[in-house]
Protein backbone atom coordinates (compact mmCIF):
# COMPACT_ATOMS: atom_id res chain seq x y z
CA UNK A 1 0.00 0.00 0.00
CA UNK A 2 1.41 3.08 -0.85
CA UNK A 3 2.24 5.48 1.92
CA UNK A 4 0.21 8.98 2.04
CA UNK A 5 2.37 12.19 1.23
CA UNK A 6 3.11 14.37 4.66
CA UNK A 7 1.70 17.47 2.96
CA UNK A 8 -0.92 17.74 0.19
CA UNK A 9 -0.34 21.24 -1.88
CA UNK A 10 -4.24 22.43 -2.15
CA UNK A 11 -5.20 25.36 -5.28
CA UNK A 12 -8.47 25.81 -6.61
CA UNK A 13 -8.77 26.62 -10.08
CA UNK A 14 -11.07 28.13 -12.59
CA UNK A 15 -9.82 29.01 -15.59
CA UNK A 16 -6.67 29.66 -14.48
CA UNK A 17 -4.94 27.90 -17.72
CA UNK A 18 -2.57 31.18 -18.43
CA UNK A 19 -1.16 30.91 -15.07
CA UNK A 20 -0.78 27.24 -13.92
CA UNK A 21 2.25 26.76 -16.49
CA UNK A 22 4.39 29.28 -14.08
CA UNK A 23 3.16 27.99 -10.72
CA UNK A 24 3.21 24.36 -11.61
CA UNK A 25 7.23 25.38 -12.61
CA UNK A 26 7.42 27.37 -9.52
CA UNK A 27 6.24 24.59 -7.16
CA UNK A 28 9.09 22.41 -8.08
CA UNK A 29 11.12 24.66 -5.36
CA UNK A 30 9.28 22.88 -2.46
CA UNK A 31 10.71 19.36 -3.05
CA UNK A 32 14.28 21.16 -1.65
CA UNK A 33 12.41 22.64 1.12
CA UNK A 34 9.43 19.84 2.59
CA UNK A 35 10.60 16.66 0.46
CA UNK A 36 7.78 14.81 -1.39
CA UNK A 37 4.54 15.66 -1.52
CA UNK A 38 0.93 15.68 -3.89
CA UNK A 39 -0.42 18.17 -5.25
CA UNK A 40 -4.28 18.63 -5.16
CA UNK A 41 -6.68 20.70 -7.56
CA UNK A 42 -10.09 21.46 -7.35
CA UNK A 43 -11.01 22.85 -10.45
CA UNK A 44 -14.53 24.48 -10.65
CA UNK A 45 -15.44 23.50 -13.93
CA UNK A 46 -13.14 25.31 -16.49
CA UNK A 47 -13.68 25.32 -19.78
CA UNK A 48 -10.24 26.26 -20.55
CA UNK A 49 -7.13 23.75 -20.28
CA UNK A 50 -6.78 23.96 -16.90
CA UNK A 51 -7.53 20.61 -16.06
CA UNK A 52 -5.40 18.72 -18.53
CA UNK A 53 -2.07 20.77 -17.75
CA UNK A 54 -2.77 20.44 -13.87
CA UNK A 55 -2.73 16.92 -15.20
CA UNK A 56 0.15 17.22 -17.27
CA UNK A 57 2.08 18.60 -14.45
CA UNK A 58 1.40 15.50 -12.06
CA UNK A 59 -1.73 16.86 -10.14
CA UNK A 60 -4.49 15.11 -9.19
CA UNK A 61 -7.55 16.88 -9.98
CA UNK A 62 -11.07 16.59 -8.17
CA UNK A 63 -14.35 17.80 -9.71
CA UNK A 64 -15.44 20.76 -7.32
CA UNK A 65 -18.81 19.13 -6.39
CA UNK A 66 -20.71 21.88 -5.03
CA UNK A 67 -20.86 25.68 -6.62
CA UNK A 68 -19.23 28.43 -4.27
CA UNK A 69 -15.70 29.19 -3.44
CA UNK A 70 -16.13 27.95 0.26
CA UNK A 71 -17.57 24.16 -1.05
CA UNK A 72 -14.40 24.01 -3.10
CA UNK A 73 -11.97 25.31 -0.05
CA UNK A 74 -13.80 22.34 2.38
CA UNK A 75 -13.66 19.69 -0.19
CA UNK A 76 -9.51 20.09 -1.02
CA UNK A 77 -9.57 19.91 2.89
CA UNK A 78 -11.59 16.85 3.11
CA UNK A 79 -9.61 15.50 -0.12
CA UNK A 80 -6.56 16.11 0.85
CA UNK A 81 -4.24 13.11 1.76
CA UNK A 82 -0.93 14.64 3.46
CA UNK A 83 -1.25 15.13 7.50
CA UNK A 84 -0.55 18.98 6.45
CA UNK A 85 -2.12 20.58 4.01
CA UNK A 86 -0.82 23.60 2.36
CA UNK A 87 -3.15 26.20 0.49
CA UNK A 88 -1.89 28.46 -1.94
CA UNK A 89 -3.02 30.76 -5.13
CA UNK A 90 -2.66 29.17 -8.83
CA UNK A 91 -1.71 32.67 -9.92
CA UNK A 92 1.84 32.64 -8.36
CA UNK A 93 1.18 35.34 -5.75
CA UNK A 94 2.12 33.58 -2.87
CA UNK A 95 5.94 33.12 -2.19
CA UNK A 96 6.65 29.62 -1.91
CA UNK A 97 10.80 30.33 -0.76
CA UNK A 98 8.86 30.94 2.73
CA UNK A 99 6.82 27.22 2.58
CA UNK A 100 10.50 26.25 4.33
CA UNK A 101 9.63 28.79 7.36
CA UNK A 102 5.79 26.92 7.36
CA UNK A 103 7.08 23.90 7.31
CA UNK A 104 9.84 24.03 10.06
CA UNK A 105 6.73 25.14 12.20
CA UNK A 106 4.55 22.71 11.29
CA UNK A 107 4.21 20.28 14.50
CA UNK A 108 4.16 23.57 17.05
CA UNK A 109 0.71 24.91 15.19
CA UNK A 110 -2.24 23.71 14.15
CA UNK A 111 -2.00 26.64 11.24
CA UNK A 112 0.84 28.84 9.95
CA UNK A 113 -0.17 31.52 8.20
CA UNK A 114 1.59 34.17 5.65
CA UNK A 115 0.62 37.81 7.06
CA UNK A 116 0.85 40.91 4.87
CA UNK A 117 0.52 43.10 7.85
CA UNK A 118 3.34 41.78 10.39
CA UNK A 119 6.55 43.95 10.55
CA UNK A 120 7.99 42.64 6.96
CA UNK A 121 4.85 41.84 5.03
CA UNK A 122 3.65 43.55 2.56
CA UNK A 123 0.48 43.95 -0.09
CA UNK A 124 1.19 45.32 -3.48
CA UNK A 125 -2.69 45.59 -4.47
CA UNK A 126 -4.13 48.70 -5.30
CA UNK A 127 -4.17 51.17 -2.53
CA UNK A 128 -8.40 51.00 -2.06
CA UNK A 129 -8.05 47.15 -1.97
CA UNK A 130 -4.98 47.64 0.56
CA UNK A 131 -7.11 49.61 2.70
CA UNK A 132 -10.41 47.53 2.67
CA UNK A 133 -8.13 44.37 3.38
CA UNK A 134 -6.88 46.70 6.47
CA UNK A 135 -10.32 47.66 7.92
CA UNK A 136 -11.38 44.23 7.55
CA UNK A 137 -8.56 42.59 9.07
CA UNK A 138 -8.48 45.07 11.63
CA UNK A 139 -12.22 44.46 12.75
CA UNK A 140 -12.35 40.70 12.59
CA UNK A 141 -9.19 40.74 15.38
CA UNK A 142 -11.38 43.54 17.72
CA UNK A 143 -15.17 42.59 17.03
CA UNK A 144 -14.22 38.68 17.76
CA UNK A 145 -11.13 38.95 19.94
CA UNK A 146 -9.08 37.18 17.57
CA UNK A 147 -5.04 38.20 18.10
CA UNK A 148 -4.14 38.05 14.17
CA UNK A 149 -3.29 40.30 11.85
CA UNK A 150 -4.15 38.60 8.33
CA UNK A 151 -7.43 36.78 9.10
CA UNK A 152 -8.86 36.97 5.12
CA UNK A 153 -5.57 36.01 3.84
CA UNK A 154 -5.50 32.73 2.19
CA UNK A 155 -1.68 31.52 2.17
CA UNK A 156 -1.62 28.85 4.60
CA UNK A 157 -0.06 25.78 6.45
CA UNK A 158 -3.46 23.71 8.20
CA UNK A 159 -2.47 20.20 10.00
CA UNK A 160 -5.13 18.32 8.47
CA UNK A 161 -6.25 17.06 11.17
CA UNK A 162 -7.78 20.04 12.46
CA UNK A 163 -9.41 21.38 9.56
CA UNK A 164 -10.32 18.20 7.65
CA UNK A 165 -13.90 17.47 9.26
CA UNK A 166 -14.56 21.71 9.77
CA UNK A 167 -18.00 22.95 9.23
CA UNK A 168 -18.29 26.48 8.29
CA UNK A 169 -21.25 28.45 7.27
CA UNK A 170 -19.33 31.01 4.72
CA UNK A 171 -19.82 30.47 1.17
CA UNK A 172 -17.07 32.59 -0.30
CA UNK A 173 -13.57 34.05 0.01
CA UNK A 174 -15.32 34.27 4.24
CA UNK A 175 -14.55 30.83 4.90
CA UNK A 176 -10.66 31.28 5.52
CA UNK A 177 -11.62 33.93 7.92
CA UNK A 178 -14.14 31.53 9.75
CA UNK A 179 -11.88 28.64 9.81
CA UNK A 180 -9.08 30.78 11.86
CA UNK A 181 -11.87 32.33 14.03
CA UNK A 182 -12.97 28.57 14.48
CA UNK A 183 -9.59 27.11 15.18
CA UNK A 184 -8.58 30.06 17.31
CA UNK A 185 -12.44 29.48 19.74
CA UNK A 186 -11.24 26.26 20.06
CA UNK A 187 -7.97 26.79 21.57
CA UNK A 188 -5.88 26.36 18.90
CA UNK A 189 -2.28 27.90 18.15
CA UNK A 190 -1.83 30.29 14.96
CA UNK A 191 1.36 31.05 13.64
CA UNK A 192 1.61 34.52 11.35
CA UNK A 193 4.40 34.85 9.52
CA UNK A 194 5.08 37.65 7.15
CA UNK A 195 5.21 37.64 3.31
CA UNK A 196 4.35 40.38 0.57
CA UNK A 197 1.48 39.33 -1.72
CA UNK A 198 1.98 40.46 -5.23
CA UNK A 199 -1.25 40.53 -7.73
CA UNK A 200 -1.36 37.89 -10.11
CA UNK A 201 0.39 38.35 -13.75
CA UNK A 202 -1.80 35.84 -15.43
CA UNK A 203 -5.36 35.15 -15.87
CA UNK A 204 -8.15 37.47 -14.49
CA UNK A 205 -8.79 37.92 -10.46
CA UNK A 206 -12.06 36.25 -9.76
CA UNK A 207 -12.75 38.71 -6.47
CA UNK A 208 -15.79 41.52 -6.89
CA UNK A 209 -14.48 44.00 -3.79
CA UNK A 210 -18.13 44.84 -2.20
CA UNK A 211 -19.83 41.58 -3.20
CA UNK A 212 -17.34 39.57 -0.86
CA UNK A 213 -16.85 42.73 1.19
CA UNK A 214 -20.83 42.09 2.49
CA UNK A 215 -19.92 38.37 2.73
CA UNK A 216 -16.56 39.05 5.08
CA UNK A 217 -19.11 41.50 7.19
CA UNK A 218 -21.77 38.92 7.44
CA UNK A 219 -19.68 36.05 8.18
CA UNK A 220 -18.49 38.36 10.92
CA UNK A 221 -21.59 39.09 12.58
CA UNK A 222 -22.48 35.51 12.11
CA UNK A 223 -19.07 34.57 14.20
CA UNK A 224 -19.99 36.66 16.75
CA UNK A 225 -23.23 35.25 17.65
CA UNK A 226 -21.82 31.90 17.58
CA UNK A 227 -19.16 32.78 19.93
CA UNK A 228 -21.21 34.50 22.35
CA UNK A 229 -24.77 32.41 22.27
CA UNK A 230 -24.11 29.54 19.90
CA UNK A 231 -21.31 27.34 20.91
CA UNK A 232 -22.42 25.65 23.48
CA UNK A 233 -25.43 24.65 22.38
Amino acid sequence: MTQPPELTVLTLTLNEGKALGRFLRRLTMLESRVGSYELLVIDGGSTDRSVEIAREGGARVVMQAKPGYASAYLQGLSEARGRYILCVDADSSHPLEIVSEFWRRREEFSAVCGSRYLPGGGDARPWLRRLMSRLLNSSYAAFLSVPLTDISGGFRLYRAEAVRDMRCRARHYDVVAEILVRLHSGGHRILEIPYRYVPRQEGASKARLLYFSYCYIKTMLELWWWLRFGRKA
